[in-house]
């Protein structure tokens, strides 16, 4: 008796503190500092893949292309400065080639300078405001300022290199210019490349690039590459590096009727003569407009002979011009990798390198994509369309549903519309405005709903079925002017009703839907129930009976999700609409009562530096979410370059490898076709091959930056994530209103239904406490899980 009695009362304290344990592990995740960087959850596991076969390129030799970092990490530093080199090779695949242009001071010192006018790529301007000249460069009058006006030590000690592309960040805008001797011992076990691109200018103003160059060449016996595009140069060089591993190479201007320098002949006739070329290069070096041209609209057209020609002659070819934040053929859909992919991975040549200012993109292209067209999914993550491939056509239209299945889509979506007479259809939005032709003939019913948007709006509740059929899609994007979306596809396919989709869905074996739920109240208040419209047609194509695809019932409003909870097969999905960086224990508890997943704005996940476009920390969301059994959806991913922070070098593939090393269950997009090419890339899994960075919040500026700027900087309070956010009343019954209104108006009595809020308080908001706290939290659960493990030997 005695024994059963202590049994009993270990069994108490075993309780006991397992529920401590559990309120300490719910306190830790509530306290959890916004400011500080939160534990990275690791990503799911890659499938492991055998080492990989060798490429077949067609490259003159079949080796793997180079990837040459032009000026460094130039897309996201300022070109041609110790840290841009630094940041290529950290990186960069193995074997980048690090290209400095050689320009050359008035003492004759050399440094790597992006530009000969020094106006536009350092402060020159400022710094010495009365240098300012005007000189004749291959026969062009060229004002600015010019290193041959400046000694070394005026370079060295006053000139700051700028970005020369003003669309890209000026946050490292504070670095000295590279003297080629330091560049040269600096980066000692790299590949280098030297550029000598104005030769006879210096000639004329009595420096010598060429007894620069011979000085560098016995600095370092195998410089890579040196390039020109002047002939003489060239010629004059060939003895220096003869029995060297140094490969000269003539270069092409982008004006294919500049003139050469040494024969006065256009750049466009030496280009027919590939022959001449080998007697004194190993290869050439051409923009990629060369191989791909491109029309005034941005489409490509077919691809010259240049490549093949001469691969024939036994010259290399590397193409000039790549960069993430170029304004691509819209072939590409913004898809940078594609563009690389193009060059280097097609059925009949392959360039032998690419001259890029993004050299991670480059090496992803190269090493982890070339060849995976047709190899399986390396990466299991879940890739939801938004809108179907709404990047690619406009969105919801047949043709975006069929592009998402072709493009591997594992979730197709529809945001349910309903007409006024009833009939339940995809749409982005309930406002016809942005992705329909509605606001040329119909701009006269346009009306103010409050609780729908802050704008005048054309809905689709305002009119019937026919009227909306008597309308065309429309392409729709958040950018204009350069990064218009394709616009021969601008008004191309069809609408498609919600059964429509549904039996669609069905008959493509698609692995799952997902179907989006919105304004529910409005349209009860107006006689329509979109609920009882979904739930109608789910069941009609048997996906309420079924689990062999999946079904996503997606809604802001935890009322709409409630209404679907007696169907254990379908996966409820909570929109948090606005973006935030804060999440309570209490409040991710709450979102379990309603949904299974969240679907977060990707900038939820990280906090930003100064509203500069990189990353400071982690949010705690995706913690605390799976914490609380929650799945995570990060979206919108779009193949724009400026919805990309730059931490991601502009680069979707880059942001989307990412956002699943930060823990997220699955990927939204609009261009499912790119989060499928990332799934299956060839570098996951191959502990052989180059690795896409993992890049952790802040840091691209902590290891950029000065850190007391960094520690100075003191980001806003996040916005938490409340209950109020997403926790609604019973949705109210369906207004038994006459459909006999044929004009398609709004009633005026119906424009001002506001959303509805939360009909209780939401539990209070822990505050964040100081790190001393969350530490002290850390060593409690630590001092009671070892009391549990001793309990558990009695």
């Amino acid at each position: 008796m005695l024994l059963s009695s202590l049994d009993l009362k270990i069994q108490d304290w075993k309780k006991m503190i397992k529920h401590v344990l559990l309120l300490c592990l719910m306190i830790h995740c509530t306290i959890a500092d916004p400011k500080a960087v939160v534990p990275v959850p690791v990503p799911p596991v890659p499938v492991s893949v055998p080492p990989l076969p060798k490429h077949a390129w067609l490259t003159l030799h079949g080796d793997e292309p180079y990837v040459v970092a032009n000026g460094g990490f130039s897309g996201l530093y300022p070109p041609q400065t110790e840290l841009a080199y630094s940041q290529s090779i950290i990186f960069g695949k193995g074997g980048t080639v690090l290209l400095c242009d050689l320009h050359m001071s008035r003492d004759g010192h050399g440094f790597c300078l992006s530009q000969l006018n020094l106006q536009n790529t350092t402060n020159a301007a400022d710094a010495f405001p009365n240098r300012k000249k005007t000189y004749i460069v291959n026969g062009k009058e060229l004002q600015g300022w010019f290193a041959l006006d400046l000694t070394s030590n005026e370079m060295f000690d006053k000139l700051i290199v700028t970005q020369s592309i003003f669309s890209r960040t000026d946050l490292f805008d504070f670095l000295s210019p590279y003297p080629t001797d330091i560049y040269l011992e600096e980066n000692r076990n790299a590949l280098l490349w030297i550029n000598a691109e104005y030769a006879t200018f210096y000639d004329q103003h009595k420096l010598s690039l060429l007894d620069h160059v011979k000085h560098l060449v016995e600095t370092k016996k195998d410089i890579t590459y040196i390039s020109s595009p002047e002939i003489g140069f060239l010629k004059s060089m060939g003895p220096v590096v003869h029995g060297l591993k140094t490969k000269l190479m003539f270069k092409f201007p982008i004006d294919r009727n500049a003139v050469e320098p040494t024969t006065n002949e256009p750049y466009a006739s030496i280009l027919t003569k590939l022959p001449m070329i080998k007697t004194f290069a190993t290869g050439i070096v051409v923009p990629r407009e060369f191989i791909w041209p491109v029309n005034k609209a941005r489409y490509l057209e077919p691809s010259t002979n240049l490549v093949a020609d001469a691969h024939k002659q036994g010259l290399e070819v590397f193409a000039y011009g790549f960069a993430n934040d170029n304004f691509l053929p819209h072939n590409y859909s913004y898809d940078v990798q594609r563009e690389y992919l193009q060059f280097v991975d097609n059925s009949k040549f392959a360039v032998d390198g690419v001259v890029t200012d993004f050299p991670t993109s480059a090496s992803t292209a190269i090493a982890c994509l070339a060849g995976s067209k047709n190899a399986s999914r390396k990466v299991p993550t879940l890739i939801i369309s938004a809108n179907g491939a709404n990047g690619e056509y406009p969105g919801s239209t047949d043709l975006a549903y069929q592009k998402a299945v072709d493009d591997g889509a594992d979730i197709i979506d529809c945001s349910v519309q309903m007409t006024k007479d009833g009939v339940a259809f995809c749409l982005p939005s309930a406002d016809l405005i942005p992705t329909t032709t509605a606001s040329g003939p119909f701009m006269s019913r346009a009306v103010k709903v409050d609780s729908i948007q802050s704008s005048m709006g054309i809905f689709s509740f305002d009119f019937k079925w026919d009227e909306i059929l008597s309308l065309k899609p429309q392409m729709f994007s958040e950018f204009n002017g350069d990064l218009i979306r394709d616009p021969a596809r601008k008004n191309v396919g069809k609408f498609v009703t919600l059964s429509d989709f549904l039996e669609f869905a069905k008959a493509k074996a698609v692995p799952g839907v997902l179907i989006n739920i919105e304004n529910a109240v409005y349209l009860a208040n107006k006689g329509l129930d979109i609920v009882g419209a979904v739930t109608t047609a789910l069941s009609n194509a048997t996906l309420d009976k079924q689990s062999t695809q999946k079904v996503l019932i997606m809604s802001a409003e935890s009322s709409v999700l409630d209404k679907f909870k007696d169907i254990p097969t379908y996966q409820k999905v909570l929109h948090i609409k606005k973006q935030v960086g804060f999440v309570a224990n209490e409040t991710a508890l709450e979102i379990k009562k309603h949904a299974d997943a969240v679907y977060l704005h990707k900038h939820s996940l990280y906090t930003q530096f100064r509203g500069e476009g990189f990353t400071l920390n982690s949010t705690n969301l995706i913690e605390c979410l799976h914490w609380a059994n929650v799945s995570v959806y990060a979206g919108t991913v779009l193949n724009e370059f400026q919805d990309i922070y730059m931490d991601f070098s502009s680069d979707p593939y880059s942001l989307i490898h990412n956002l699943i090393y930060y823990g997220a269950d699955g990927i939204i997009t609009q261009y499912p076709g790119t989060a499928n090419a990332y799934t299956r890339n060839l570098c996951t899994g191959n502990l052989e091959s180059y690795r896409i960075p993992d890049i952790n919040p802040g840091d691209v500026i902590t290891t950029s930056l000065d850190p007391k700027e960094v520690e100075e900087f003191k980001p806003p309070p996040p916005v938490h994530l409340e209950t109020k956010d997403f926790v609604t009343p019973p949705l109210p019954p369906v207004a038994a209103i006459a459909k006999d209104d044929d004009k398609g108006s709004a009633s005026s009595n119906n424009n001002n239904v506001n959303a509805p809020s939360s009909s209780s308080s939401p539990p209070e908001q822990a505050q964040t406490p100081s790190t001393a706290t969350a530490a002290t939290i850390n060593i409690v659960a630590l001092f009671f899980s070892t009391i549990l493990g001793l309990v558990s030997l009695l």
